[in-house]
């Protein structure tokens, strides 16, 4: 299947496991997921999952020509070999595209969405950028270079994606071993803390942060302050892929010259030159403060949502690109809506109205044909 489409048929059981988290945050008396930020956190991986439908098949093609035309070995059948290159060289690989991200500020614009929440949970793992993907596959190279079939790297990083998903959360443990990265080393990458910000890279394995000196451990003096230093400023997992290249060009907008500008794109995150104002912060409204029938009318859309898109996943074989495209606009403005009416945001109920209006005909045409 195509990268990341296979996420849809375990989105059911994602939020399942985000229950049993709840479940055991109530029972220890700690505050559970609020919904604002749950339904912010699923939404952002959803988007992921759809935009993989199209994004995904040509990826797949990148690979499989870099495979054919550079490999500079053929691996028999059986060897072991492209096994431990897979899982080595795709963890290396999601080292240096994940420390570029932090190190680079339009990097950051695309990956900091992954670091908003102000708490750790299973949810925050489904948080993806939706744009991440369009220049990861440099950082991949050495994979079909090496002569690693599709298959492993495909098996391989979704073994690293189903290991990152078990990091972050508060309420699992399990031993490093000297190797592998934990919800404990974890954690801290989430943290905003001087002494943790840009730490930690590492998927699965720990290895590569030792050895290039972005390993740190927990000082006990010093819980993780999670999120990032602009805050949580909306409930709508749409707009937080975008909110932060919004303040890169109100910023690069004050500049007075290209080379300002090229620091603020291109420099370390949170650069501001000089003379230049820094970004207003309005963070989202507490989820406390949301209507219970808000809440409750996203989650019935939300869940309608997920089954057209589920529907689209298993028949796209069959489906005519014109429904591709449809059903990528209907999740795609169904999530921006939804966030909307979560964030409070004036007219956010017209759009609503617009956008069932416009999609709940052509789905329904769909599921009957």
């Amino acid at each position: 299947m195509e990268t990341t489409a296979y996420y849809a048929y375990g989105l059911p059981i994602y939020i399942a496991i985000l229950l049993i988290e709840r479940r055991a945050m109530l029972r220890k008396g700690q505050r559970p997921i609020t919904f604002a930020t749950g339904f912010s956190n699923i939404s952002a991986g959803f988007g992921t999952i759809v935009i993989g439908l199209f994004l995904g098949p040509a990826l797949i093609a990148l690979y499989l020509w870099a495979l054919k035309t550079f490999a500079l070995v053929r691996w028999p059948a059986g060897s072991l070999a492209p096994w431990v290159l897979a899982f080595v060289f795709a963890d290396f690989g999601h080292y240096w595209h994940h420390r570029m991200d932090h190190r680079v500020a339009a990097c950051w614009a695309v990956h900091g969405v992954h670091h908003m929440p102000e708490e750790m949970n299973f949810s925050v793992a489904m948080r993806h950028a939706w744009f991440s993907d369009l220049y990861s596959f440099p950082f991949y190279a050495p994979l079909p270079l090496l002569g690693v079939p599709m298959e492993h790297f495909f098996i391989a990083t979704t073994a690293l994606s189903f290991h990152a998903l078990i990091t972050h959360t508060e309420h699992l443990r399990f031993p490093s071993l000297g190797f592998l990265v934990t919800p404990a080393s974890h954690a801290l990458h989430h943290a905003r803390n001087d002494a943790y910000i840009d730490k930690n890279f590492g998927a699965m394995f720990c290895l590569w942060d030792k050895l290039f000196g972005t390993h740190v451990s927990r000082d006990p003096a010093v819980p993780p302050d999670y999120g990032t230093p602009s805050g949580y400023r909306t409930h709508d997992g749409a707009l937080a892929q975008f909110i932060l290249w919004r303040d890169l060009f109100a910023l690069a907008g004050q500049c007075r010259s290209w080379r300002d500008r090229a620091r603020v794109f291109f420099g370390r995150p949170g650069t501001v030159p000089e003379g230049v104002r820094r970004i207003a912060i309005v963070p989202a409204r507490a989820s406390e403060r949301i209507d219970p029938r808000v809440k409750l009318y996203v989650a019935a859309q939300f869940s309608l949502s997920i089954f057209s898109a589920l529907y689209v996943c298993v028949a796209r074989d069959s489906l005519p690109w014109s429904v591709k495209l449809f059903g990528l606009f209907a999740v795609l403005s169904c999530l921006s809506t939804l966030g909307g009416l979560l964030d409070g945001r004036e007219h956010a109920w017209r759009y609503e109205l617009a956008r069932v209006a416009i999609t709940a005909p052509v789905l329904t045409a769909l599921a009957l044909r």
